[in-house]
């Protein structure tokens, strides 16, 4: 989730505008030697340095130049036009595959970044209360992917009350864990420019909690579908069951999810700090304080508190789905298979 995000507000970003702001601009290649190109930059064709580390330039290539001191420089690939491909094929297989909910997830997608791009931060940066803006943002991402992908009716309505559930703990425990070992949120370069770009007025700390839920929110949408499906399926099967036993029969199910979702969390989190794991085998400062340090510490508390989230969202989803469900009599077993 957080990976589709990114592309999707860098795409937004560069559809936005032609070409990145001030000294930078976006040019084609038209001649390349050994440590120059000859580069066109809108009308005018100018002398471009090539980069210490060249890649495998050729002629007709868009590229990004840095222009200071009247010196003009190759700095990277001009990407955009691949990652907008990537993007298409994404939509082309979803819409294909998945049909009708496929086009209502991506939307579902767009809507929910636009509640996180629109609203989450902007509020976040004006200084408003970073737990009740991140909660209600959530809450609307949550609502618009559940109810407009799955419709609203009794398995959704006990998936987003379970999911918002879990997020709310995941929220007041990251928070508490903040403040205990006194995060400043300069957890990256990124957020170091964040802060730099908005004037140093930008609350670092409330973006890092605003990640920590948002991030979790994907796997949790899951497995609380899922889950209330399974309960669902469960009375299809047999309208008599009450609430103990739909709780049980249900769980069955949820302890495979757990074991399964947790890994899957948490690889996907360990895959985002591969190079913090590098600097971790090569460094000489003990292992005990290289996680001691803010950017090791904040990595850990994101995984374990989503992954805490995820495990509670499977229990307080089946329960709920099971005391909306008892004793509702909805397409019996025989309705959907008919006798021989």
């Amino acid at each position: 989730m957080r990976a589709l995000l990114a592309l999707l507000v860098g795409l937004a970003l560069a559809w936005a505008q032609e070409a990145p702001p001030g000294s930078y601009a976006v040019a084609r290649i038209v001649a390349i030697g050994e440590q120059s190109a000859k580069v066109q930059v809108g009308p005018h064709l100018v002398e471009a340095e090539l980069p210490t580390e060249s890649r495998a330039f050729r002629v007709g290539q868009q590229v990004v130049v840095y222009q200071a001191d009247g010196k003009t420089y190759i700095a990277e690939p001009y990407r955009i036009p691949y990652l907008w491909g990537l993007l298409g094929l994404f939509v082309l297989v979803t819409v294909a595959l998945g049909r009708g909910k496929g086009l209502r997830g991506l939307v579902g997608t767009a809507a929910s970044l636009a509640v996180l791009a629109f609203f989450v931060v902007p509020q976040i940066a004006a200084g408003n209360n970073p737990l009740l803006i991140t909660f209600l943002g959530a809450f609307g991402i949550l609502a618009l992917s559940i109810y407009f992908v799955h419709g609203i009716n009794r398995k959704t309505t006990a998936a987003l009350m379970g999911t918002t559930i879990a997020a709310l703990v995941a929220l007041v425990l990251a928070a508490l864990l903040t403040e205990g070992l006194q995060f400043t949120g300069l957890t990256s370069e990124e957020a170091f420019l964040a802060r730099f770009q908005l004037g140093g007025q930008l609350d670092l700390v409330s973006l890092y909690l605003a990640g920590v839920v948002v991030g979790a929110l994907g796997a949790l949408n899951d497995v609380t579908v899922t889950q209330a499906a399974v309960v669902q399926a469960l009375v299809q099967a047999n309208p008599r069951y009450g609430l103990r036993e739909l709780y049980d029969r249900g769980m069955a199910v949820g302890f495979d999810h757990i074991g399964s979702l947790v890994n899957t969390l948490i690889l996907a989190y360990a895959a985002g700090t591969l190079p913090l794991l590098l600097l971790i085998s090569q460094s000489d400062v003990s292992l005990v304080l290289l996680i001691n340090n803010e950017t090791f510490a904040a990595e850990i508390v994101t995984m374990l508190v989503g992954s805490l989230a995820l495990v509670l969202a499977v229990p307080l989803t089946t329960l709920i789905a099971a005391w909306l469900f008892r004793g509702r009599s909805l397409d019996y077993i025989d309705r959907r298979w008919p006798k021989s």
